[in-house]
């Protein structure tokens, strides 16, 4: 495959299954905004591991497939595959550490699981293994430091695994954290069905609470971005926009209405890469 097609490969994935981080991004010059692609790309490839197999089994292979393509790269070796091609020359181009690709790839045993997180603090070492080491990365090619961005991929995924209850209870999992659950006297099955919506809202209070707290401190501590790493991490702000629909919806993630429209997440994102404020 050319160096053209995979590149347009990886950007039309990312600008159709992952649209918040790609709008980001098109703030970022040419090569890094295609580095952030090819990244991005990456990370769906993972992420989507789980609803391209048929048995964990077999999720395990496909995520061995990527370490040993990881491997590869680092030695040299580069499969003819769109993503795999893009992201050796992210490797190649921005110093990109083989063992951060390797810990995007570990975290997502994860996925292959149907039993959910034990506790609140199981549940963010998750998402801080994923969303958060994503955005991390995503800073280091923008030239800037890991730890803000980290944080903000952290909120950003925390209210995306709200967001996403809906989507792993319609393929038989709950993600939620079972301590969580257990205190509203839930079980999985509640979640799964659907049952209980009142309950489940009772039961996850704590967890918007959490990142409602967390995006309001990133937003005080970090001040103003650096215009650098601003495509990194802008569409991290736009978790607020849905926390504040899921409140009005009284914390029920089954409610449709609490996703934020296009147009909103365009603006909020818009605002944060042109004056850096989350």
């Amino acid at each position: 495959m050319s160096e053209t097609s995979a590149a347009e490969h990886c950007a039309a994935q990312v600008r159709h299954y992952d649209y918040a981080r790609y709008f980001a991004a098109v703030f970022a010059p040419p090569e890094i905004r295609r580095a952030l692609m090819a990244l991005y790309a990456f990370n769906l490839e993972l992420a989507s591991t789980r609803e391209r197999v048929s048995e964990p089994l077999i999720g395990e292979m496909r995520l061995q497939w990527w370490r040993d393509t990881v491997e590869g790269i680092f030695a040299g070796a580069v499969r003819n595959h769109a993503v795999a091609e893009e992201i050796a020359a992210v490797a190649r181009n921005f110093d990109v550490p083989r063992a951060s690709l390797d810990a995007l790839i570990d975290a997502r045993s994860f996925d292959l699981s149907d039993v959910p997180p034990e506790d609140m603090a199981t549940f963010r070492r998750y998402v801080a293994a994923t969303a958060g080491e994503l955005s991390a990365l995503a800073a280091g090619i923008c030239g800037g430091g890991r730890e803000t961005a980290a944080e903000a991929g952290t909120v950003w995924g925390l209210a995306g695994m709200l967001r996403a209850v809906p989507f792993h209870a319609s393929g038989g999992q709950v993600r939620l954290p079972m301590d969580l659950l257990r205190r509203a006297g839930l079980r999985t099955d509640d979640v799964l069905s659907g049952r209980k919506r009142e309950r489940v809202a009772e039961a996850i209070a704590p967890l918007i609470a959490e990142t409602r707290e967390r995006l309001g401190r990133l937003k005080r501590d970090a001040g103003k971005i650096d215009r650098a790493v601003r495509p990194a991490v802008a569409y991290a702000g736009t978790a607020g926009l849905y926390l504040d629909r899921l409140h009005r919806r009284g914390g029920d993630v089954f409610d449709a209405g609490a996703e934020p429209s296009r147009p909103s997440v365009q603006l909020r994102t818009l605002r944060t890469a042109v004056t850096g404020k989350l």
